[in-house]
């Protein structure tokens, strides 16, 4: 942990070794509130505007218990168990993506063929979100997720992606159906802001990163022949594949972010109230003290101790879903298409470095 200074001078601190990451991200002195919070990469007034009172229903912006109770209203929908169930449903999705690729032929860009579709098929299923809304809402993300948005841009794409939510929850409430999305209306006494607040955040965690971990990842093992061959030979080191992408890209660039809600002493150091903390992912997944020779791509490493998906109470409650996305979408292209290869030089392949999450704009492919 160290000494950061932000862009509008507040002085605050930066985490990038592997087991203080898990002990700020697991210890609630460290507060979640959006009271406070600064952006380590962006200039005031370029951010969404913060309040004492984070939206009801946006348990990331929240401490116990507020927290607490609304993850534990989800974490049903989230477990093992209820992942395992979904495996057929995700796997005929991805199998109907491919179908669609083989016939259109390459090359194609692998982002807008399967990375993305992947994610937002399978989030606009549990969520119930209509077809007819899922391209608007992927552009509305891409601007809350952008580092060059305005405030403005991205209060204006907020609210529209509120609208649209709005009426997916007054359809759910007259006629709700199987997904998340019904159930909490029928079992639960959530009101309509509270699950505005829950559905815009399970959209977004379930969209952004999935997306880019599978484009990413797939150009990875593609810049490395000789692991994507063990893999090949080998389709039993998928999950280890899975855990070793998410280690070594960590596409999550920007946080998570918290503030300190009192004064106290953390590893040696003293800590005031009000200080804002950010936690470097990628650092933390490239500390050599917590990986043997870190930098390195190994899909035999069995990395199962990063934070890719953050750590403590707020540890990505999705993580179990995305793992199944990420395997079965690795597996399935790369079984279906065995001569897959860039269409394009890598020097080609342009990079979202001015994104929250990090990826490739496009991955033309063929094979």
């Amino acid at each position: 942990m160290t000494p950061l200074r932000y862009p509008d001078g507040h002085v605050g601190r930066l985490v990038t070794g592997l087991e203080t990451a898990r002990a700020v991200l697991g210890d609630t002195r460290f507060s979640s509130l959006p009271t406070g919070k600064r952006s380590p990469v962006k200039v005031p007034g370029s951010e969404l505007s913060t309040d004492a009172h984070p939206q009801q229903g946006m348990f990331v912006n929240m401490d116990p218990p507020e927290h607490t109770r609304y993850r534990r209203l989800l974490s049903k929908h989230f477990t093992i168990r209820r992942v395992r169930e979904l495996r057929p449903v995700v796997q005929q999705m991805a199998d109907r993506l491919l179908d669609e690729m083989e016939r259109a032929g390459g090359p194609v860009d692998l982002v807008q063929a399967f990375a993305k579709p992947l994610p937002t098929l399978v989030t606009s299923e549990l969520l119930g979100l209509p077809e007819a809304d899922r391209a608007e809402f992927g552009r509305h993300v891409d601007v809350l997720f952008s580092l060059s948005s305005s405030g403005e841009e991205m209060q204006e794409s907020m609210t529209i992606l509120g609208g649209m939510l709005d009426a997916l929850i007054t359809a759910a409430r007259k006629d709700p159906g199987p997904d998340i999305l019904g159930r909490l209306t029928v079992e639960t006494e959530l009101t309509d802001e509270e699950l505005l607040g829950i559905t815009i955040v399970l959209l977004i965690a379930g969209l952004e990163t999935t997306t880019n971990m599978l484009a990413l990842g797939t150009y990875t093992l593609l810049r490395h022949p000789e692991q994507l061959a063990a893999l090949r030979a080998d389709w039993s080191l998928t999950d280890d594949a899975v855990e070793e992408l998410l280690r070594y890209l960590s596409v999550v660039q920007v946080g998570p972010i918290r503030v300190a809600a009192e004064d106290f002493e953390f590893q040696g150091q003293s800590i005031r109230k009000g200080e804002v903390v950010t936690v470097s992912l990628p650092a933390a997944n490239r500390d050599p003290l917590g990986f043997d020779d870190p930098d390195t791509f190994d899909i035999r490493r069995g990395a199962t101790r990063h934070v890719a998906f953050g750590s403590g109470p707020h540890q990505c409650m999705g993580h179990h879903l995305a793992r199944l996305e990420l395997a079965i979408g690795y597996e399935s292209l790369l079984r279906r298409f065995p001569g897959l290869e860039l269409a394009v030089p890598p020097e080609e392949i342009g990079t979202r470095e001015m994104m929250v999450t990090y990826g490739v704009l496009g991955l033309p492919v063929r094979w």
